[in-house]
């Protein structure tokens, strides 16, 4: 049923972006799964995989998810890590490329996002295609 209900959604239009997980190498995939899911991992300030994250075909991009300082309950702030960071750095980026191109489908959002990708050592199951570069999404000359 869910899997249904993601294939409706990205027909409609909708570009679904998921956290990978943080279970480890060794996680079942989880809902990033789906062919039509955006599947993220989270890096390091050196660009270096998050060892929490799950691996995986899912995975389709990377981005910053360790130690990140994110707002927090009560009007704080906290770092923190997990590949739900990078999810959400991830559609921000997208949220730009569709704020500069709204046409786009989901599959040219997702191709877009692993073209634009600098790529870092890793296999493709743990890291996808790269770290996500929001400057090479919006203009790809720039690159």
């Amino acid at each position: 049923m869910l899997q249904e209900m993601l294939r409706k959604a990205n027909a409609r239009g909708m570009v679904l972006i998921a956290a990978v997980g943080n279970a480890g190498p060794n996680s079942p995939p989880l809902s990033a799964a789906d062919a039509g899911v955006i599947g993220v991992t989270a890096t390091d300030a050196e660009d270096k995989l998050m060892p929490q994250a799950n691996r995986g075909p899912q995975v389709t991009v990377a981005a910053p998810g360790v130690e990140i300082l994110a707002a927090a309950p009560d009007g704080a702030y906290q770092v923190t890590s997990g590949t739900s960071v990078a999810a959400a750095h991830a559609s921000g980026v997208a949220a730009l490329l569709l704020a500069a191109k709204p046409k786009l489908t989901p599959a040219q959002v997702r191709g877009n996002l692993i073209r634009s990708a600098d790529w870092i050592p890793g296999k493709r199951n743990e890291v996808g295609a790269g770290v996500i570069d929001a400057l090479a999404v919006i203009n790809p000359s720039s690159k």
